[in-house]
């Protein structure tokens, strides 16, 4: 059938058809895009979502033994991953057992976010599963690694399966009944006391597939299980029953099924299991590769607080110190110890030479509570994480190394610089891009140091390019940026290239009638940016330029049609875009 497609692609040249069965694309147009402000020439790489409008973005892209990969967000019918040896044809990667899907046919492996690279001659492919909020709508993020033919698990349910079996009773499991936990009963079994305790249980078949407990503790066959969809409430009840489950900002709705007698189950302990043994570790947010060790980083996980973990032969995994959140919290008795995450995501990861040699840095959202909102940012010693840009970071309250680079107690996402959205080491200075609905902004330090001072914006505030990149408003609502997230990314050392992400917000009345197309924008000195499209190459429902990828000296940009944070695609659907810079600007 592959034989077939070329035959069909040499004879109609620069079509574009799907060829049933084969998953194969070509995707051939030589068009050139409108309206390039900076001279340069693009063209559309792919049709829109691979033919699929389900793939709403194309959140992940790497070079790998010659082939460019792709990996979609998909939030209907799980994540997919596409390959292509031109950059213009593609072939669909199916998973183990011709799986198109969700990796294993999981369709809450949906990767809002998501993440690839190459480590020891191998492509790792971070998934994730749910959105932004304290509720957990999620299964836990996954590592995969692919070999060019056979996918093997890394950090899965799949990796191993510990203990399986079928739920023959079932107790405690209603609504505000006289205790929060519940027991589930397999008749067959005869453990040890406490054998799972601490583990995750897992329901792989039946309405409630998918949804997973923490085991509190167990008897010879039974386990005690507590339920945990929602942060922050040490009183929540395990209920069997279907659920619907509202998250309040960003607003969205969920549904889990029915746990029933005679559903089938799996446990599993260790940190080779989703989430790396947490399933509120929702997203795999960056993968960065320092000291020949592959670093991988983790986010909206609002009940402990985001991780970074780390391995020398993908196989053995180590977690960094502090072990959650940097070790930063907000006293709040709700949370676990009464420790609140700041840090609930680390966002971005990224190795700079700043300070005169390679270091590795990470950037930490802040959650609100009694240290102060707004970004965190640390760096690798010895010893592990220290902060340098944090409230306690010195004795004082003033200057860029305090929480949101100098924002202060009274820094929120509405007013200052929010989240460092994306990391970049740039002509020995390290970026920040900044989420906030106030205006994306960049930041720079030239030191990467935790001193007072350190950064300067190159984009906001007092810099001569405004917030939000052009300074615009959202038209639906005034009071949001139009632009307000950068995706940074270098380009052969002499161009650091932002991808914006447009405010689409349609219970914030920020709808995709609002929408103008996300931008680009570049700069050759880090400080002096400008436009290379204001109009999403001419579509103006991109809502974001997620991912960039260099594929035979090339660059690509991969793009978004729908909300960065929340479930919602546009309506009616549209699929994600690559697009191809096919010459520079002269």
């Amino acid at each position: 059938m592959k034989k077939m497609a070329k035959a069909f692609l040499s004879i109609f040249g620069a079509s574009c058809f799907l060829i049933a069965g084969a998953f194969w694309l070509a995707s051939c147009s030589t068009e050139t895009l409108p309206k390039i402000d900076d001279g340069s020439t693009w063209e559309k790489a792919i049709e829109p979502g691979f033919g699929n409008t389900n793939n709403y973005a194309i959140v992940a892209m790497a070079e790998y033994k010659g082939t460019l990969y792709a990996m979609t967000r998909n939030e209907i019918q799980g994540a997919e991953i596409w390959r292509s040896i031109d950059g213009k044809s593609w072939e669909q990667v199916l998973f183990p057992n011709g799986v198109k899907n969700g990796i294993y046919g999981n369709p809450w492996l949906s990767c809002l976010w998501g993440s690839m690279i190459v480590f020891k001659d191998k492509l790792y492919c971070g998934f994730s599963s749910g959105h932004q909020g304290t509720y957990l709508d999620s299964t836990g993020a996954e590592i995969w690694r692919y070999d060019g033919s056979t996918w093997e698990p890394v950090i899965s349910d799949k990796k191993d399966k510990e203990e399986s079996g079928t739920i023959t009773a079932i107790a405690g499991c209603a609504d505000k009944d006289d205790a929060i936990t519940a027991q589930f009963t397999d008749s067959s079994k005869n453990w040890a006391v406490d054998q799972w305790k601490g583990g995750v249980l897992q329901i792989t078949s039946g309405k409630g597939e998918f949804r997973r407990f923490q085991i509190v503790s167990n008897t010879a066959n039974t386990l005690v299980i507590q339920q945990k969809e929602a942060a922050g409430t040490p009183d929540e009840y395990t209920v069997c029953g279907k659920q619907t489950l509202a998250n309040s900002f960003p607003a969205y709705e969920y549904t889990i099924g029915e746990v029933m007698t005679g559903d089938a189950y799996e446990i599993g302990t260790g940190n080779d299991e989703n989430g790396f043994g947490n399933f509120w570790n929702k997203m795999i947010t960056e993968m960065v590769i320092f000291e020949d060790k592959l670093y991988v980083s983790t986010g909206l996980n609002y009940e402990y607080g985001a991780q970074v973990w780390y391995t020398e032969d993908g196989d053995a995994w180590t977690v960094t110190q502090p072990t959650n959140s940097f070790g930063n919290y907000h006293t709040d008795a709700k949370y676990p110890g009464g420790n609140k995450p700041i840090s609930t995501s680390i966002t971005s990861l990224c190795v700079s030479s700043a300070s005169g040699e390679p270091v590795l840095y990470a950037g930490g959202t802040g959650s609100s509570g009694s240290e102060g909102g707004c970004s965190r940012v640390a760096k690798m010693t010895d010893t592990g994480w220290e902060l340098i840009v944090d409230r306690k970071v010195d004795a004082n309250d003033t200057g860029t190394n305090e929480s949101g680079f100098g924002g202060g107690m009274n820094c929120s996402m509405w007013n200052g610089d929010f989240m460092p959205w994306s990391l970049a080491d740039f002509k020995n200075r390290l970026y920040v891009g900044i989420q906030s609905l106030a205006g994306a902004r960049v930041l720079y330090t030239a030191t990467g140091s935790s001193e007072d001072g350190n950064w300067a914006h190159s984009v906001g505030e007092d810099a001569q390019t405004p917030n939000g990149f052009d300074g615009k408003r959202n038209t639906g609502m005034p009071i949001l940026y139009q632009n307000i997230a950068a995706n940074l990314f270098p380009f052969n050392g002499n161009t650091l290239y932002a991808g914006l992400v447009s405010v689409y917000a349609p219970t914030l009345l920020a709808t995709q009638e609002t929408l103008t197309g996300a931008h680009i924008w570049k700069t050759s000195d880090g400080t002096a940016w400008a436009p290379v499209t204001r109009s999403g190459f001419g579509d103006k429902h991109i809502t974001s330029f997620e991912t960039f990828a260099v594929f035979k000296g090339d660059l690509y940009a991969g793009a978004n049609k729908g909300s960065v944070d929340g479930p919602d695609g546009l309506n009616p659907p549209e699929g994600g875009m690559i697009y191809h810079q096919t010459s520079s600007a002269p």
